[in-house]
């Protein structure tokens, strides 16, 4: 009688036991692991030392650690310490209201607001959205180191410095060799800002592009408005100041021509 053929198993075709196989996968996951690592190590990065003109976060300005760490005797006791770089504005496991994972009380409001020479741009009275929550580090009312909820680890006493006192000292290249914080104070007082909480509508207005044109460049609306962070991206400086995008043909992104106006923010 012919005997059958046996059914192959899954391991036949390699000639491996299927402990061997799987030992052999391992293998080659763990080569293809370091390669990539390898790829990594040796691709460009920003080092550390580079604060606070890197790239991402913890390289940049908004990384409040570093400022708290100097133990300079005339920057000591300004900012405290959380040794966490995300809870100078985040906490997170819970949220401030309606945000999840925010961390910094609003501000109390009464701001001018830009002042906007299209009368078909509608405004908001007051700021809005994310804007509100750059004031409260920007307008110089809440102290940077302010948080609603410090971390569990923290203990020590909090300073409550304002940005104002940092670009007091900081402006305009001094100290020399120091950080620059010219232009990081906005106050309450806002018309000399570009204007934001503002319906981005271009059919009101021939002057300015198209939404699609607009998102299509990297910029981002908000709820249909331009906020802080339609230009701005708080947590990378691939671009300076904080921008989405470079800075060559920035405001051509909105505007048709020339915008007819200057704001002391505009870089």
């Amino acid at each position: 009688m012919a005997t059958r053929p046996t059914a192959r198993t899954p391991h036949a075709a390699t000639g491996h036991a299927p402990a061997a196989a799987l030992r052999l996968c391992v293998r080659r996951a763990a080569l293809l692991a370091l390669a990539a690592l390898a790829a990594g190590l040796g691709a460009p990065r920003p080092s550390a030392a580079q604060w606070p003109n890197g790239i991402t976060i913890d390289q940049t300005p908004h990384n409040l650690t570093r400022p708290a760490k100097n133990t300079d005797p005339d920057m000591r006791n300004r900012i405290a310490d959380f040794d966490e770089i995300c809870v100078y504005c985040h906490a997170p496991h819970w949220g401030a209201g309606p945000t999840p994972l925010w961390n910094r009380p609003n501000p109390a409001g009464g701001y001018r607001m830009p002042e906007i020479n299209d009368p078909d741009m509608i405004q908001d009275p007051q700021p809005t959205g994310n804007s509100v929550k750059c004031l409260s580090c920007h307008d110089g009312t809440i102290g940077l180191d302010g948080v609603i909820k410090p971390p569990i680890t923290f203990s020590g006493p909090r300073f409550g410095q304002t940005i104002d006192e940092c670009e007091g000292c900081h402006s305009g290249g001094n100290p020399a060799g120091g950080i620059d914080w010219e232009g990081v104070w906005l106050d309450t007082d806002l018309r000399k800002q570009h204007p934001f909480s503002v319906l981005y509508d271009p059919s009101r207005d021939p002057n300015f592009r198209s939404i699609a044109e607009v998102e299509a460049a990297g910029l981002v609306l908000y709820d249909g408005k331009v906020q802080c962070m339609t230009c701005h991206e708080p947590h990378t400086e691939r671009y300076r100041p904080f921008l989405r995008i470079p800075r060559t043909g920035f405001c051509s992104v909105c505007h048709i021509g020339n915008p007819g106006e200057s704001t002391a923010h505009h870089w």
